[in-house]
């Protein structure tokens, strides 16, 4: 019998679980048309969005795996971004909204970007989430150019980092695997422009006061 690589097994058992999530959040949906009580109605708002972001980390380490077993070839287009910023915060909003948090962006209107558009909104929404978790008030997704890099950023009012390595990545990433900011440094590296490798950098954000994760992609 040939041996198996179970790290495609786990992918598969990933993929599956993540296709079961989604037969699940539709069955919510159906639900919710239903005459609820208020209290019913909040008690199910919260487990679908609990159900949404549970989704949403699936497709993150779907990404993981084929990005660290050099699965997955990064698709390169131009983007403004001021639409992909508006997409990311009317696709998290309802999450924010559930914690009364504001989420906005800001970018210039005539801003493009060229970058794979389905590892950054996969990065985004992970930081997102991760900053709806200490965020007092609000969360801004930014974009702008530095030089020959696009920088997207996604800043919060929570505590922001210490002089801790450790305890930074716990503040934005929390702690149980720490994935996600492996996720987003892979995603990062994975832009590559004329010998220039993207990265991220983790900040103090200079217009909220808490945690700022900066991506930078090679233009």
């Amino acid at each position: 019998m040939e041996k198996m690589d179970i790290s495609t097994i786990l992918a598969s058992a990933i993929h599956e679980s993540k296709n079961h999530i989604g037969s699940l959040l539709y069955q919510l949906e159906t639900l919710k048309r239903q005459p609820l009580k208020p209290d019913v109605e909040k008690a199910i708002q919260k487990v679908e969005e609990g159900m949404k972001q549970l989704n949403d980390e699936w497709v993150e380490y779907l990404y993981l795996y084929r990005l660290a077993s050099d699965g997955y070839h990064v698709h390169y287009d131009c983007f403004s971004l001021e639409e992909f910023l508006d997409d990311q915060v009317f696709a998290l909003s309802q999450s924010a909204i559930a914690k009364n948090l504001d989420l906005s962006f800001n970018a210039d209107r005539n801003l493009m970007g060229v970058f794979d558009e389905r590892l950054m909104t996969a990065v985004v929404g992970t930081a997102v989430y991760n900053a709806l978790r200490f965020a007092k008030s609000k969360i801004e997704l930014n974009a702008s150019l530095d030089k020959e890099y696009l920088v997207i950023s996604i800043e919060d009012d929570g505590p922001g980092y210490n002089n801790n390595d450790h305890q930074e990545d716990e503040l934005l990433f929390g702690s149980n695997t720490g994935l996600g900011l492996y996720f987003a440094e892979l995603s990062a590296t994975a832009h590559n422009v004329e010998g220039r490798t993207g990265r991220i950098e983790k900040l103090k954000s200079n217009s909220l006061g808490g945690a700022k994760l900066a991506i930078y992609i090679p233009q």
